[in-house]
């Protein structure tokens, strides 16, 4: 069939019209369907680190809106404590590098201790279209410690409802060059060293206790222990990488462990030129009443000395003193046991009432776990206090 002329001329024009309309559409859409293309696929997925592995990541993509960024996306990347620095690079960039750039490259160490770092994702082929991340670095997972060691100890009078207030270590001493080191409580006489909970703080991953040589953990609610003598009370600190490199062992005392119960009165001593001596062997007793044995011991010193006339010009010691162990007790004088007071007079010549005063000044052997007058050295500690007996004699003619 044959058409008119002015019908065929509209029938052409029409498919002429429809196949440009037809190409435009496509053209559009193709543009439209590139731009897409960049804001779905400039995408930071992951955010490895070149320096440590990270414990956890957190992702938020920038929001886009009608072509444009409107919000910057964000990363918060945790990291464990052993990585102590957080000057951290991006270890790779996964797009297509045809396509897409980051800044800053991955490799370039960037400081996160401050503030985030701000990472932009652009276009190779287009200024105009880019996207963002604001990359947060945090600290998570369990704490990291280079140290162990012991960093307080204490006896809390809420733990330790027999004590009046609570009680510091007098000295946490590190011994340089030994396995052991040592942890000093003075606590007040009368103290049950059989029912101490302490408290315990450290700079270390973990500590660990031992009574019996095998270490296990310590309870984070406390432990009552036992500290009286003979026990042995043991605290270990370790640090991150597992190394057991601090062994404390707890020495819990009294200031005072040597008790007089008073005044010693000699009998009376005759008069003599001074080469000779009155010995009152076992003219009284002392008690330990601490916890670890004593040594018999002289005094450190004597002071308040009084003589028949001022200014006696004979011999400053008329008077001396010696602690001594009973008999067979060769380790000392074990914890409320007592020992015996030796008093040596001399014979002065001149005759009336001589006083003095010694001073006792016990000092603890780390070593040998004992008390006794050692001078303070290689973990001999100076802890007590000094004891004082009065002593009374008179010289006769």
């Amino acid at each position: 069939m044959r058409l008119p002329f002015r019908l065929k001329q509209f029938f052409l024009y029409f498919i002429f019209s429809g196949a440009t309309l037809f190409t435009g559409c496509s053209s559009d859409d193709a543009d439209e369907h590139v731009d897409n293309t960049f804001w779905n696929d400039a995408r930071l997925n992951d955010f490895p680190l070149s320096e440590v592995a990270y414990l956890d990541i957190d992702i938020v993509h920038p929001e886009i809106t009608n072509g444009a960024e409107t919000r910057f996306g964000k990363i918060e990347i945790t990291i464990p404590y052993s990585q102590t620095s957080r000057v951290l690079s991006l270890k790779q960039f996964d797009l297509d590098n045809s396509k897409y750039q980051i800044s800053p490259l991955a490799g370039e160490p960037q400081d996160f201790s401050d503030a985030p770092v701000t990472y932009t994702i652009s276009s190779v082929t287009s200024e105009t279209k880019s996207v963002h991340y604001d990359v947060t670095v945090v600290y998570g997972g369990d704490p990291f410690f280079t140290n162990a060691k012991i960093t307080g100890f204490k006896f809390e009078k809420s733990k330790n409802p027999a004590l009046d207030a609570t009680i510091d270590a007098v000295k946490i001493a590190e011994y340089e060059n030994y396995t052991e080191n040592a942890i000093y409580v003075i606590v007040p006489v009368g103290t049950d060293f059989s029912q101490l909970t302490p408290t315990i703080t450290y700079d270390a991953a973990k500590i660990s206790y031992s009574i019996d040589n095998n270490f296990v953990i310590y309870p984070e609610n406390g432990l009552k222990v036992d500290f009286k003598y003979p026990k042995h009370f043991y605290l270990q600190a370790e640090n991150s990488l597992g190394v057991k490199s601090r062994v404390y062992n707890v020495i819990v005392d009294v200031a005072n462990p040597i008790r007089f119960d008073s005044p010693i009165v000699t009998g009376d001593v005759a008069t003599g030129n001074g080469s000779s001596a009155t010995d009152f062997f076992a003219i009284a007793a002392w008690t330990n009443q601490g916890n670890h044995p004593i040594t018999g011991m002289s005094p450190a010193s004597y002071k308040d000395k009084t003589y028949p006339v001022p200014d006696y010009p004979g011999d400053a010691n008329v008077i001396t003193a010696s602690l001594s162990n009973p008999t067979g007790g060769t380790m000392g004088v074990l914890p409320g046991q007592t020992g015996e007071i030796n008093v040596r007079v001399k014979r002065s010549p001149l005759a009336g009432e001589y006083t003095t005063t010694a001073v006792f000044a016990p000092t603890f052997s780390f070593d040998t776990r004992r008390i006794s007058y050692w001078p303070v050295d290689d973990r001999i500690e100076d802890i007590f206090a000094p004891h004082t007996l009065t002593i009374k004699t008179t010289i006769a003619d």
